[in-house]
């Protein structure tokens, strides 16, 4: 239903001839880390790793990593220390979760083209925190390690910079909408904390952000 609704949408946009803004959200790979089987078999169980630094970070106060309580509000999965059978099988399922979305994107961007706007639509994938797996004997998220803070953001926009590139700089999600403004030829607003990240596309080595502001996600 949430398919056939969202192409019918980009194909009324595509027919209007007229600039337009799409917030598309997935929910996957979020908990519970459920996906059809068959992208469950892209996945061999035997080869899923451990996290390679189970151990908290030296000197850290008990309280800046929680345990994942998230995860534990599950039934089945104990208070304590994951069991590495368990471990193995949630990683097993968060990388069948995340090649399920990637799958429906996929989607979305065929129907971009279907309607002739992927040439001239800007496209923005986000997600809103990183995740932890077993690193720091925790999970989810709800702390301010690296884990947790680094989070994916890919950046289209047809005719600014090349296709396929990686770019190392300190960005922020507070850079996203005067990123897009720039992009569509918009005034930003005076109050704006972020910066446009258009430059980074059209050069992503110039020298950037010394710095950014993270916070635990809740």
């Amino acid at each position: 239903e949430f398919r056939r609704v969202l192409f019918r949408s980009l194909r009324e946009l595509a027919g209007k001839k007229e600039p337009f803004f799409l917030a598309v959200g997935f929910v996957k790979p979020h908990l519970p880390f459920v996906a059809p089987r068959k992208y469950w078999d892209l996945y061999d169980p035997a080869a899923i790793r451990l996290a390679s630094n189970p151990f908290r970070p030296r000197n850290a106060p008990e309280y800046a990593i929680l345990p994942g309580g998230e995860l534990r509000s599950y039934r089945g999965v104990p208070a304590g220390a994951i069991p590495d059978d368990m471990a193995r099988r949630l990683k097993h399922g968060y990388y069948a979760a995340i090649s399920y979305m990637d799958a429906q994107l996929g989607k979305v961007l065929e129907e971009l083209k279907r309607q002739g706007l992927a040439d001239k639509t800007i496209v923005v994938l986000w997600g809103d925190h990183g995740w932890k797996l077993g690193e720091h004997d925790a999970w989810c998220k709800h702390s301010n390690c690296e884990n947790d803070v680094n989070a994916p953001l890919l950046l289209s926009a047809p005719g600014v910079g090349r296709t396929g590139v990686q770019c190392n700089a300190l960005v922020e999600f507070v850079d996203v909408y005067p990123t897009l403004c720039d992009l569509a030829g918009l005034p930003l607003p005076p109050h704006l904390e972020g910066k446009s990240l258009k430059p980074l596309l059209q050069d992503p080595d110039r020298p950037w952000k010394k710095a950014e502001i993270g916070r635990a996600h809740v």
